[in-house]
């Protein structure tokens, strides 16, 4: 019976990892303000609808009042134009909302001259990331999903046949197998989300670019 569950739960985790997969390319694809915490999708909203109004009657007196409430007074309007106009609301808007308290100008940095950290856990702080990484997240992520393939397949194959090979003995034992596979599961789960932050960053990185973020 117990030996029963163990299969169930390798089982379990080989699904979990096909999901993993399909769920990190959904993230890749599909920029969504929905994902936004209920705070900031209505901050989201608000943002937006007020830069539609700023373009249509030349009127940024709501815009200019909301970014500083959510903001603070040395955030740089223009590029909330930009993170919030219609065509770069879900690719800047959505990341710049979702990391604005880790966004700092450099101390040592001159207003207005686009030098911008992000404070990360712990307090440290880095530049914002210049490169896309995704497609190294997306790689171990298949990567780890093929390994627990094979650590599922040999978790059958030990029912006949005994792995002799000193180091590789624990092959023979499901549970460990089953430990393996829920600990690469978790793995995959701190890569999606470690990807998920560093990408935010790297929108952020490019939105600073068009315009200084910060006054």
């Amino acid at each position: 019976m117990l030996t029963a569950l163990v299969f169930l739960m390798i089982l379990v985790g080989v699904t979990t990892s096909w999901y993993q997969i399909y769920q990190m390319h959904f993230n890749i694809n599909t920029y969504d303000s929905s994902k936004l915490s209920g705070k900031k999708n209505r901050q989201f909203e608000k943002l937006s609808v007020y830069e539609k109004r700023a373009v249509e009657n030349q009127d940024a007196s709501l815009l200019d009042k909301e970014t500083v409430d959510i903001f603070g007074n040395d955030f740089n309007v223009e590029a909330l134009r930009i993170a919030f106009s219609k065509e770069g609301r879900e690719i800047y808007g959505v990341p710049l909302l979702r990391r604005k308290k880790g966004l700092v100008l450099n101390s040592s940095s001159k207003k207005g001259s686009g030098s911008t950290s992000a404070r990360h856990a712990l307090c440290f702080k880095t530049g914002l990331p210049s490169i896309n990484l995704r497609s190294f997240f997306i790689v171990a992520v298949i990567a780890n999903c093929g390994l627990i393939q094979l650590l599922a397949a040999m978790s059958i194959y030990t029912i006949h046949y005994e792995v002799s090979v000193s180091i590789l003995e624990w092959i023979n034992q499901p549970v460990m197998i089953m430990s393996m596979i829920f600990f690469i599961v978790f793995l995959n789960y701190l890569i999606s989300k470690v990807d998920a932050y560093m990408h935010d960053l790297y929108q952020v990185g490019k939105l600073n670019q068009l315009a200084p973020l910060f006054k």
